[in-house]
């Protein structure tokens, strides 16, 4: 299956939320060819994706509301009319996460249109809430899009996936994680091999957010997971 075959799939499929997390209907994601709208920031760019894969595939729980992300719905549209548009975000959960990239390489830069990488952003549960943005995910939910996410790794090939989140990284890799947080305190990120493919390996660590930071005792500790993970990248790439 090729990227816009999961692409269209994700479309067509029907998910049901909860009281807690009512879904609604996404003009702006169905009017387009991207499986998420936070592909928007990284991925829409690899027009060859089917054919020379992804380096790097980051995995979120799932995108939050539209209606509460104006300024950043705004630039996604511009970028889908082809405009000459680089996403650009000062929320402190995504200078996080730009610092965490930096693990890679210096001329690693994610808020750019070429980041030094061939990464890939999406979201688990392709669903788009209605009310809140945060909260209320459970599993069960998420596990309405296994099947798109599964067939979306098998067409998009990446070398690694890094999960952000406990209940991200065990839908993705299969496994329970135990003692995640304890674990990310140590800088030690969660590992395991992606259950269609084990030459993919599975990463879990912390949500670059506030309370993902607060949880693992800070940015340094976080960097060192990240760390590691691009130590072992690096590994991979020389054999």
């Amino acid at each position: 299956m090729k990227y816009q075959d999961v692409v269209k799939k994700a479309q067509e499929n029907k998910r049901e939320g909860s009281k807690k997390v009512p879904f609604q209907e996404c003009k702006s994601w169905l009017k387009d060819n991207q499986i998420n709208l936070w592909t928007y920031w990284q991925g829409y760019q690899l027009k060859d994706i089917d054919e020379e894969g992804v380096d790097i595939l980051l995995v979120g729980q799932d995108w939050g509301n539209p209606k509460n992300n104006s300024d950043v719905m705004k630039q996604i549209e511009q970028i889908q009319a082809g405009k000459d548009v680089t996403y650009d975000s000062k929320s402190p959960t995504d200078v996080t996460m730009a610092k965490m990239f930096k693990a890679f390489g210096e001329n690693v830069n994610i808020m750019d249109k070429d980041p030094g990488l061939r990464l890939f952003f999406t979201n688990y549960c392709l669903g788009y809430r209605a009310r809140s943005e945060t909260g209320g995910m459970t599993k069960t939910i998420m596990r309405q899009d296994k099947e798109i996410f599964d067939e979306l790794v098998l067409a998009i090939k990446p070398k690694i996936i890094i999960c952000l989140g406990k209940i991200t990284y065990e839908m993705v890799s299969g496994m329970i994680a135990k003692d995640f947080i304890m674990n990310l305190q140590a800088g030690k990120p969660f590992k395991a091999p992606f259950p269609l493919d084990n030459s993919i390996t599975v990463y879990g660590v912390a949500h670059c957010g506030a309370r993902g930071r607060n949880n693992v005792g800070g940015e340094a500790n976080m960097m060192k997971a990240w760390k590691k993970i691009a130590e072992e990248y690096d590994e991979m790439k020389e054999r």
